[in-house]
């Protein structure tokens, strides 16, 4: 069994899909949730902001296959994130495919 398999934190995301706006065109949209087992490990850490202020962390989830994308919304460890960019696909054998995406807290 791989880490990519039986990863620790349980992340559920909310794929993007497209949905009517009211105007005879689409936005991006919730679409329904998918649970997974993936590993999330810190990214960055701004700590250099003003005093008063609160400072930006980014974490990096590492799954087995990610249905993310630039606007999805992911829920983990109670709390709320938003994919920063696309996440990256990672190919090769079926051991080593993996997707990884960065997430930042909204709000």
């Amino acid at each position: 069994m791989s880490l990519l398999d039986s990863g620790p934190d349980l992340v559920t995301v909310y794929p993007t899909v497209d949905v009517d706006d009211g105007y005879g065109g689409t936005k991006p949209g919730p679409g329904q949730p998918v649970t997974l087992r993936a590993r999330v490990l810190p990214a960055t850490a701004d700590e250099s902001g003003e005093p008063g202020y609160l400072t930006g962390t980014e974490y990096r989830v590492y799954a087995r296959s990610l249905p993310a994308g630039p606007w999805s919304r992911v829920e983990w460890a109670g709390q709320v994130w938003a994919v920063v960019g696309e996440p990256q696909h990672f190919g090769g054998s079926r051991r080593l495919a993996h997707d990884v995406a960065t997430i930042r807290k909204r709000g």
